[in-house]
């Protein structure tokens, strides 16, 4: 036996083409934690043969009707417009039209059917499958989807489950209730039962499925909607095929992506150079703020000593004028001064360096309060008595992530290390409420976020290359990465938005960069095989 390569009229030979063919089972209101916890053997069968993660990125805010706009049209709610609980009202769809338009578009023989529980989703989002089906309950949706999976000419099924949702609202998104455990169970059932009717398919040898399952939001242990907490956000989503990677997405272990929410993690270099972000601030209204709001994510190592976090000042005192937000033990501090050196110094009274991502926020106004926040809750605040006529400006032009204003403090050397995403600068001094409702919206440039006017920094600190930090705030505040200690990594390992494009190269349709598509392709295998063969 020999390996060979087959050519034929110049080209090599390939597989025997196979059918392409897709089942998307969408399902409102399966927590991220809720899979693993109940008995999912249908749903144990799809991660076995596909990509996946139990914390994907559902999108803010995070209903069913913005989690179905997301998924089908694969862009984030600032583009698709649906922000509304339980209304598509404002959408963009003439824009961003669903999937199934664009599937039709490019292959007009596909036969596709969409089976939904939501009459919108048929009417506004799949409109342009041909055939389109909307009962009042799961096991309608399940039978009827049954029934057309058995059409020969059956290329692409869209359903959706909502009964996870609907017992989820009624007593709360939590494992400790059996009701809810046994919702999710059933639709598991429905997933097993689907996926036998496909491997029963008299052509199934012949055709090449993929099967992406996805909750398109997950809930409150109250039941009540919020639509920004992390039970909410976090969702489940499978990519099972032959063509995928047979593994779990994890955005610390996977390469940054192109148009995707990646971070930027700070490490400290075996050389001891200092590896951090410098903003230029001269002339700019963040020199020598009067009033600011600094909010950004963080997931700290574990540092020594205490290294600045974000600041402009020298930290060498705590009386130099300026600010800094550092480490102060295992949680952290703002230290700030005026050129009198006047200082305050105000901490958090929760853990920081625990190993998972927190929410970090501190708003001053001069002559009144400064404020600090933690995960969106309140845990520390000081009177100021600072005059209106005190300059808080630094001697130094820079704002500085993972160093302080001097570029050269060695207090925990060389530098802080860790990660850091969606950094955010209001010379405005925002409310608590404001801070929790937005601190998990991406792309806040386009929103409807109530301070936008005062937004003077905005590094989402998506890069996946290079050393130049783009400011999308408007203001043209750019930062520099320096040192050799940098990483960039996805926040997170999959998304609603991958959805779409998923679809779209399963079928070999090509996605046009006009579209406007967040998503990426997951899919890695190659397109060919070799084959022995006898001599």
């Amino acid at each position: 036996m020999v390996l060979v390569v087959l050519l034929l009229k110049g080209g090599l030979v390939s597989a025997q083409t196979k059918a392409k063919k897709i089942l998307v089972i969408g399902i409102d209101g399966i927590i991220n934690t809720a899979i693993d916890y109940a008995a999912t053997p249908g749903i144990g069968a799809l991660r076995v043969n596909g990509s996946y993660t139990m914390s994907g990125y559902g999108g803010v805010p995070a209903y069913t009707s913005s989690g179905w706009s997301t998924m089908l049209t694969g862009v984030s709610s600032d583009k698709h417009g649906v922000t509304v609980n339980e209304s598509f009202s404002g959408n963009n769809f003439a824009q961003y039209p669903s999937v199934v338009s664009r599937m039709k578009s490019a292959l007009s023989s596909l036969v596709v059917a969409s089976v939904v529980r939501t009459p919108e989703v048929n009417t506004l989002l799949n409109g342009a499958a041909d055939q389109k089906f909307q009962f009042s309950t799961d096991d309608e949706v399940y039978s009827k989807s049954v029934e057309l999976l058995k059409q020969a000419d059956m290329g692409a099924v869209f359903l959706q489950f909502s009964s996870p949702a609907e017992v989820g609202q009624a007593v709360g998104f939590q494992l400790r209730q059996a009701q809810y455990v046994l919702a999710i169970q059933k639709i598991d059932e429905y997933v097993a039962g689907l996926h036998a009717a496909i491997e029963s398919r008299s052509s199934y040898a012949n055709e090449d499925w993929n099967i992406f399952l996805a909750s398109t939001r997950g809930g409150t242990e109250s039941g009540i909607p919020q639509s920004s907490t992390p039970e909410e956000i976090n969702v489940p989503i499978i990519f099972s095929g032959a063509e995928m990677d047979k593994k779990e997405m994890i955005g610390t272990a996977l390469a940054p992506r192109e148009n995707a929410d990646n971070i930027l993690r700070i490490n400290k270099a075996a050389s001891g150079d200092k590896t951090y972000v410098r903003i230029p601030i001269k002339g700019t209204p963040l020199q020598g703020m009067n009033k600011f709001t600094i909010e950004f994510w963080a997931k700290a190592d574990a540092n020594s000593s205490d290294p600045s976090i974000i600041g402009d000042k020298n930290w060498d005192s705590g009386g130099n004028p300026g600010f800094t937000i550092c480490r102060s033990g295992s949680t952290w501090k703002i230290n700030i001064a005026n050129q009198k050196t006047e200082r305050y110094d105000i901490g958090s009274s929760k853990v920081l360096e625990d190993g998972n991502w927190h929410h970090i926020a501190v708003v001053f106004d001069k002559t009144k309060l400064c404020t600090i926040y933690q995960d969106g809750e309140k845990v520390n605040e000081s009177v100021l008595t600072y005059k209106d006529a005190d300059n808080m400006a630094s001697p130094y032009d820079y704002i500085c992530l993972g160093q302080d204003g001097s570029q050269v403090y060695g207090g925990g050397a060389p530098n802080w290390a860790g990660s850091l995403n969606e950094l955010r600068i209001f010379t405005d001094a925002l409310s608590g409420e404001t801070i929790k409702k937005y601190m998990y919206l991406r792309n806040i440039e386009n929103g409807n976020h109530p301070n936008k006017a005062s937004l003077n920094l905005y590094l989402k600190l998506d890069e996946v290359r290079g050393t130049v930090i783009t400011d999308y705030s408007g203001k043209g505040h750019n930062g520099e990465l320096v040192g050799p200690a940098s990483e960039r990594h996805p926040y997170y390992g999959m998304g609603l938005t991958d959805i779409a494009v998923n679809i779209l190269s399963h079928f070999g349709i090509s996605v046009n960069s006009g579209w406007g598509l967040e998503g990426s392709v997951l899919k890695s295998n190659v397109p060919y095989r070799l084959f022995k063969v006898p001599r």
